[in-house]
């Protein structure tokens, strides 16, 4: 990957990341603050917000919320997976799904053990994300934690961004000096590349 394909992917993230901070809520969808988090779970006691989840963790609470008919998933195609500020183990302060509803597109966020949908004017990746077949970011940071740990190391940080395009994992990890890129086959966890 290039310096040029690595500072695209950074400014796509980083709209997504302003886009996502207006809290304008989508029809149908509960406002920020809402209770959509699975409370068993979410918490380390009633009251309490998880500050972190795993991906798994935040798609188990999304079909919760789905048994509750807070959403409904049957006609939600993911296009695009973002990670904010995901440490080692694979855990974010936020995950957000871009997602397509026949031409329509939207994403929710998943923070502090809620979901809530935003209403985003930008276009989406069209190519619906297998996330069914792909190993979840949890399990791509174990699998190849050496790698990822001494890019951490290298950049001075604990933290990464991660997006999930196709059936590719971006993990972008800025720093003053420079911004390190690894990209990763999402069904294997291999390395791609390293910019």
């Amino acid at each position: 990957m290039t310096r040029s394909q690595g500072r695209v992917l950074i400014a796509m993230g980083c709209c997504v990341l302003i886009l996502l901070c207006s809290g304008c809520t989508l029809p149908g969808f509960p406002p920020p603050g809402g209770s959509t988090g699975d409370s068993n779970g979410a918490g380390d006691g009633p009251g309490s917000v998880k500050e972190r989840a795993t991906l798994g963790e935040a798609m188990e609470s999304l079909r919760n919320a789905e048994k509750k008919d807070l959403f409904d998933l049957r006609n939600m195609e993911i296009t695009q997976v973002l990670g904010v500020r995901v440490d080692h183990e694979g855990k974010a302060r936020t995950w957000s799904l871009g997602f397509r509803e026949g031409d329509i597109t939207h994403v929710l966020e998943f923070t502090g053990g809620s979901w809530n949908g935003v209403d985003v004017q930008i276009p989406l990746p069209y190519e619906r994300i297998p996330l069914e077949q792909l190993v979840l970011p949890e399990q791509l940071y174990l699998q190849q934690r050496k790698t990822i740990d001494e890019a951490l190391s290298r950049q001075g940080t604990s933290e990464s961004e991660l997006i999930l395009k196709g059936e590719v994992y971006s993990l972008m990890i800025p720093s003053p000096s420079g911004t390190t890129v690894l990209t990763f086959n999402a069904r294997t966890g291999d390395l791609i590349a390293s910019a």
